[in-house]
């Protein structure tokens, strides 16, 4: 309706996700690195979440555009609300093989027989299920199972599920955590921030044919954000909103009360304002704090009042050789006791005593300890390579125990927590015996520099990524905070070097040894 009067060839803010409008913010080029990382290193699984709008199809789409169908082949549910024999069904229609079967075993002995053909061929099927927060816990169990059809030396298919905030917390429950515990790479796709969205909105422009920026006044984008809170989606309705408005009073340039007459239109819709700044689990926590709040007040109320000493936190210290053994009662679960062994060699604040093993959540307590939580395939003697302290999953556990490797000893084995068998260490052979599944590596990212994957990506951690590649010694790198091909070259170099995949993919691996070999920050290793 308006697009002449604006000289656009197309609605720039079409809801309709479409790769070709794709705006690579700092989030979305990371979540875009993650994928292309997880399914090139064959993770198994991979997890996206983000609220409703972030852009999680719109990222997905382009990922499945670019990929070359000679190495991969793709099967896409996009309705989930399926039970563990349906899902089969429309997993098998999608790939393009037989959906007939009475039984589930039926399914998969057709679908093993085909991702074994695809395999041997040289291509990677993979499975991408969207609104995943809506399986339920049994489908959830089979999605596991197929994860074990694999050969002796590759997983036979990768699994990327995406959803809204609750699949973590679905993800987090007790019964799940053998399919938590594979979960190799993950990302949470976040708002774009009041930058970003100015830049959302020009680069949507500059598609549909306005490469200029005199269709919203400054002032007008920053209405936009504020009100939008920066989701994708409803940046998009609003823009739509405003030029419509600003096109019904003959005016050329969208200005702040357009926005503000948009935002009313849509509030009347069911399309309420959404401020930026408060992330979706701001409310409940608030209402969980107050309710709490008022049961301690009611408690002191209507008990004697008993001074209570604060309590006196001791940061333990990691024995370099000596075998320490506290008494069994005093001892804490053997998975907070791993996790506090690998915190204490970080110098981060410990878990607390009375941390509880069910619905432990690695993620929530690494992160809000300052760590990067990645998860990694692969035998413990491929890990080590990496340098970093570790906790690798054990098999007699059933997906719930994990120990910490914390270095390597004069003797040539490694210190372990807590002590298996009654040894506190261990070697090479036997932590490649344990039979994990996927290794947890906490790490910190010190100079913020994230995922880089796309060619052409700008931005300081594109500079301080180039900045750290001079420090190992690559002499051509650019300072020009893009990530051009002499930047990608030399980062192949460097994992060329150490030993990692030649792919120009600055992930973690590639980032957890570029840490070490600059030497910038202070960090535990292994060796």
């Amino acid at each position: 309706m308006y697009e002449s009067f604006f000289s656009l060839k197309e609605k720039p803010f079409s809801l309709t996700p479409n790769p070709r409008y794709l705006y690579l913010s700092k989030t979305h080029n990371e979540v875009y690195a993650h994928l292309i990382y997880g399914i090139e290193n064959r993770a198994g699984f991979v997890e996206v979440t983000g609220e409703v709008g972030t852009g999680k199809t719109t990222i997905l789409r382009t990922l499945l555009t670019n990929l070359d169908e000679a190495k991969y082949r793709v099967a896409f549910i996009f309705n989930p609300k399926l039970n563990a024999f349906e899902l089969l069904r429309n997993i098998n229609r999608e790939f393009g093989v037989s959906e007939e079967g009475g039984s589930s075993s039926e399914l998969i002995h057709t679908l093993n027989s085909f991702l074994l053909a695809e395999n041997q061929a040289g291509r990677t099927p993979i499975l991408v299920i969207d609104e995943a927060q809506n399986l339920s816990g049994e489908v959830l169990e089979q999605i596991r199972l197929l994860s074990n059809l694999e050969t002796a030396d590759d997983k036979l298919i990768q699994v990327i599920l995406v959803g809204q905030p609750e699949l973590r917390l679905h993800l987090s429950d007790h019964s799940l955590r053998q399919l938590n515990q594979r979960i190799a790479v993950r990302y949470q796709l976040r708002p774009l921030n009041r930058e970003e969205t100015r830049g959302y909105v020009l680069h949507r422009l500059k598609i549909a044919g306005r490469d200029d920026s005199d269709v919203f006044s400054l002032s007008a984008i920053d209405k936009v954000f504020t009100a939008s809170g920066g989701i994708p989606r409803r940046i998009n309705l609003i823009c739509d909103r405003a030029l419509l408005t600003a096109f019904s009073e003959g005016r050329s340039t969208v200005a702040p009360r357009d926005v503000k007459q948009a935002v009313r239109e849509l509030t009347g819709m069911g399309e309420g304002e959404q401020r930026a700044g408060l992330p979706w689990w701001v409310v409940p926590a608030i209402v969980i704090l107050a309710l709490a709040l008022i049961a301690g007040l009611y408690r002191s109320q209507n008990t004697p009042s008993i001074p209570v000493q604060p309590p006196v936190v001791v940061v333990p210290k990691v024995p370099a050789e000596t075998d320490v053994v506290r008494p069994a009662e005093t001892r804490p679960p053997a998975l907070i006791e791993s996790c506090n062994a690998v915190l204490s060699l970080w110098e981060k604040p410990l878990l607390p005593a009375g941390t509880k093993v069910e619905g432990f959540d690695f993620d929530q307590e690494f992160t809000s300890r300052g760590f990067e939580l990645v998860r990694l395939p692969g035998k413990f003697s491929e890990l080590q390579l990496l340098n970093l302290p570790m906790l690798l999953p054990t098999l007699d556990k059933q997906g719930g125990g994990y120990l910490a490797v914390l270095g390597r000893l004069k003797s040539g084995q490694w210190q372990i927590s807590p002590a298996e068998r009654g040894r506190d260490e261990l070697t090479t052979e036997e932590l490649d015996a344990l039979g994990m599944q996927v290794a947890i590596i906490p790490w910190v990212d010190f100079a913020a520099i994230g995922y880089v994957a796309v060619p052409g990506t700008t931005g300081e951690n594109v500079r301080r990524l180039q900045f750290l590649l001079g420090l190992t010694g690559c002499r051509d790198v650019p300072t020009s905070a893009r990530y051009d091909a002499a930047s990608m070259e030399c980062v192949k170099n460097f994992q060329r070097a150490q030993g990692l995949v030649v792919d120009g993919l600055v992930g973690p691996r590639t980032l957890m040894v570029l840490y070490q070999t600059a030497g910038a920050y202070a960090m535990p290793r292994l060796n």
